[in-house]
């Protein structure tokens, strides 16, 4: 956990003097502007909390307050421009200085006289109105701040999804913050420096107006998205000065503490291939089935309910194509051996907001024909017990309740069939029926597009810079890169998907793979077309798209867009054009 903890708080203090810390550079360094010594203090100290709170429980507090997921960020957004009036207009600071004085409430009278003195040409606030005001602004900061996010950050984050309330990772994001907000307060003083320097210059008062514009300003090009795109921008266009830290942060001792933080222990046997149970490792205790929002196709099960019986617990969701090719699979286990003592559990994870919803995983069942019992794990209890990271995810425990075999991802689906039927036997079932499973072919072929999510969140090989939350006029580039896609029209955009909003937008992805699919979601029906350009293509007709290359998107599920005879070894080109707004866009998957 040290190591972890040293390495976390190294890669604050890289990232706070990256590039991607330019946007919020102006406010940083005007918060020495009003002469109050601690000012940046206080702005630091609210951006730490801020930043490590949010990081922790930005998902929990939207879903409590009913919000929609840019609203912390406007307020955020507000705040700034308010601290930036504060400087510009004299006036403003009297409003402000009376609102953050009732803020303080007793604490402002326990502090004494609030008399105001002139400084740059000003006065100030009163110093316990100051102190509000300093940390608001560093609460507005850590909202409004998205730092370059390296596998460390990507891990501390993931752990705040799948385990909120953990201690571990509490302490992990708060050493991420303070080192990144030590070179920030490093830079807030410098500010302050420069300022009193002016001020013997009797230019401070102008120099005090000059930074209260540039705030306001910087808080208009966070109104729009347009921060997340100068630091996208900043940081292709500046060098890398992170090489080095990536490479510590995906170190084998790093990987492997994580590892360990996350519940998996790397030393753990695998399971063995043999088709006896005695040749099957004992993994320890199956953790119980628990924090589930609702049981479909089944009453609720326990495992200890279940004791005598051989139980396969499989993580899945519904949207995620990997899973999609396992549940035949695992269907035909089920009724093949059901009967026989064998008991599966869908342990239905969501990955986006609206597979939360249990008419959605309704329709889901019904459509891909599953008729064992699905567990919605809508809070990641479940997930969080087993220490799982995949979907898909399946572990295989014995008739005492042991798990002896755990498989990640596509295939081996033989492999399991065969360790299924052993357990089976070591419970005493004598006679089973035959072995049927033959392997499916390779989930991924080489060169294959890797998934691709479209909403900010998670957002990769987009072509040029990405636009950041918001609405956007965009314009298709003149050439894509494999693996690239690009936006044409005017688009929301999100933390999870992207959304049109006016008839013909398009869409645009260069792709190497046999089947193509886009997760998205309308709240009318929706008609879009399909069209597919490269070498040797006649039609991508699909189970979703007609010989016309029309697709209806309606309710929120995986569209099948593209079907192709082979694997075809050049790139080739998508393009989606949508006839309505109101159609969200989450993320692209790819088979074989």
């Amino acid at each position: 956990m040290l190591l972890l903890v040293l390495v976390a708080f190294v890669a604050g203090l890289v990232t706070a003097v990256s590039p991607c810390v330019l946007p919020i550079l102006p406010v940083v360094l005007a918060t020495g502007a009003d002469g109050d010594r601690r000012r940046p203090y206080l702005v630091i100290v609210g951006l730490i909390a801020s930043f490590s709170f949010f990081t922790l429980a930005s998902v929990q507090v939207i879903s409590a307050l009913h919000l929609p997921s840019s609203a912390l960020r406007d307020v955020a957004i507000a705040v700034i421009a308010i601290f930036g009036l504060t400087l510009l207009v004299p006036a403003v600071n009297q409003i402000w200085e009376r609102a953050t004085v009732r803020l303080q409430g007793v604490g402002g009278r326990l502090m004494g006289r609030s008399s105001s003195t002139f400084t740059l040409g000003q006065p100030t606030e009163p110093k316990h109105a100051s102190v509000v005001g300093g940390l608001m602004t560093g609460l507005g900061l850590g909202l409004v701040w998205t730092p370059c996010a390296g596998p460390i950050l990507g891990a501390i984050t993931s752990l705040a999804v799948t385990t909120p309330g953990s201690g571990s990772t509490l302490v992990l994001v708060v050493a991420y913050a303070i080192g990144a907000g030590l070179p920030l307060l490093a830079i807030a003083q410098g500010g302050r420096a420069l300022i009193g320097r002016l001020r013997l210059r009797s230019t401070a008062g102008w120099a005090t107006r000059a930074f209260g514009a540039l705030v306001i300003a910087t808080a208009g090009l966070m109104a729009v998205g347009a921060d997340t795109a100068i630091s996208a921008d900043l940081t292709s266009a500046l060098p890398d000065w992170t090489n080095t830290l990536q490479a510590l942060e995906r170190s084998n001792p790093v990987q492997s503490a994580l590892s360990q933080l996350e519940g998996h222990d790397q030393s753990s046997a695998a399971p063995g291939s043999s088709s006896t149970a005695a040749n099957l490792p004992d993994l320890g205790k199956a953790p119980e089935i628990t924090g589930i929002d609702h049981w479909l196709n089944s009453e609720p099960l326990t495992l200890a309910s279940l004791h005598g019986k051989v139980v396969l617990v499989d993580f899945w969701t519904y949207s995620c194509i990997n899973c999609i090719r396992t549940l035949p699979y695992l269907e035909s286990w089920y009724q093949k051996y059901a009967a026989e003592g064998l008991v599966i559990i869908g342990v239905h994870a969501p990955e986006f907001a609206f597979e939360h919803d249990t008419g959605n995983v309704q329709s889901a069942i019904a459509r891909f024909g599953i008729t064992y019992p699905v567990a919605q794990d809508n809070e990641f209890k479940t997930w969080s017990a087993y220490s799982n990271e995949y979907w898909p995810a399946h572990y295989l425990i014995d008739a005492s309740g042991n798990i002896r075999a755990e498989h990640f991802g596509e295939g081996a689906y033989a492999e399991t069939e065969a360790q299924i039927r052993a357990l089976l036997a070591e419970a005493g079932q004598a006679v089973l029926p035959s072995a049927t499973t033959a392997e499916g072919p390779v989930p991924i072929a080489n060169g294959q597009t890797p998934e691709t999510y479209l909403g900010s969140a998670r957002a990769s090989d987009f072509a040029g810079s990405y636009p950041g939350d918001g609405s956007h006029d965009l314009t298709f580039p003149a050439s894509l890169q494999p693996n690239e896609w690009a936006l044409e029209g005017k688009w929301d955009i999100s933390s999870q998907f992207i959304t049109t909003t006016a008839a013909s937008d398009r869409l645009e992805l260069q792709f190497q793979a046999r089947d193509v699919y886009l997760v998205m979601s309308a709240a009318t029906p929706v008609t879009a077309h399909v069209v597919v350009t490269g070498a040797g293509i006649a039609s991508v007709e699909t189970e979703d798209v007609s010989s016309a290359g029309e697709l209806t998107v309606s309710t929120a599920r995986l569209y099948h867009l593209v079907h192709l005879p082979d694997q075809k070894q050049a790139t080739l080109t998508l393009t989606l054009t949508f006839d309505a707004p109101e159609v969200q866009a989450f993320a692209f998957t790819f088979g074989s």
